[in-house]
């Protein structure tokens, strides 16, 4: 059914963009037509049009969100004559990321299914690739810093460091799965510890696998 309500176009567009991407990550392949979106918002076909003049500028309102939201994750621009370590920098990222997935899974859905990137043209996909390219490469640096800095082993590859951690921030953004555990829930353990746990690993579990052997 339509609303009847009426938004202030930024709170509508803002609205219809995160409808969007409700949609493109639901599981099960949900169409993504216009109908579909103004059932989702809750309005009539012709309401989308009033806030935006095609279903491409929908798409690119719903890329402009995605991007705003992991911006978020990255740590701040250090202020003049201070530079965290790597792995410190890493951490904030991680912490900040694991927090956004778990409060929005779709984000994280998103950045593993090709829906948004098929339905935004061959331009708004790249955007996408950029957009989640820029955290791969914020990984790489950290943890390439970090082995030069002799923080973390440097005969591991870098690009196996950063599937490490895309591998970690996932499955703890994953409902758990454990007998006894209801369905739905997500690992207690907070981000923090997550964090703390995986940068114990980074540097010294290597030696913990060697003196267990």
């Amino acid at each position: 059914m339509a609303s009847s309500v009426r938004l202030p176009t930024a709170e509508r567009r803002l609205q219809i963009a995160e409808a969007v991407l409700r949609i493109m990550s639901a599981p099960g392949g949900r169409p993504f037509t216009v109908a579909a979106l103004a059932e989702e918002v809750g309005v009539a076909e012709g309401t989308l049009f009033r806030h935006f003049k095609t279903k491409a500028e929908i798409v690119d309102a719903a890329i402009d969100l995605l991007a705003a939201a992991l911006e978020t994750s990255f740590p701040p621009a250090p202020a003049a004559g201070e530079q965290p370590e790597p792995l410190e920098r890493l951490g904030t990222f991680v912490v900040q990321r694991l927090t956004l997935v778990r409060q929005r899974p779709e984000f994280l859905r998103l950045a593993f299914n090709d829906r948004l990137a098929d339905a935004a043209g061959p331009d708004g996909a790249a955007r996408i690739e950029s957009i989640i390219g820029r955290s791969v490469q914020f990984i790489r640096d950290c943890m390439t810093e970090a082995q030069e800095r002799g923080d973390v082993d440097a005969d591991v590859s870098a690009m196996i460091l950063v599937w490490m951690v895309i591998g970690v921030i996932r499955g703890a953004s994953m409902p758990t799965s454990n007998p006894g555990t209801p369905a739905g829930v997500l690992p207690a353990t907070s981000p923090e510890d997550i964090w703390a746990d995986f940068e114990r690993y980074l540097r010294g579990g290597r030696h913990g696998r060697k003196n267990a052997s």
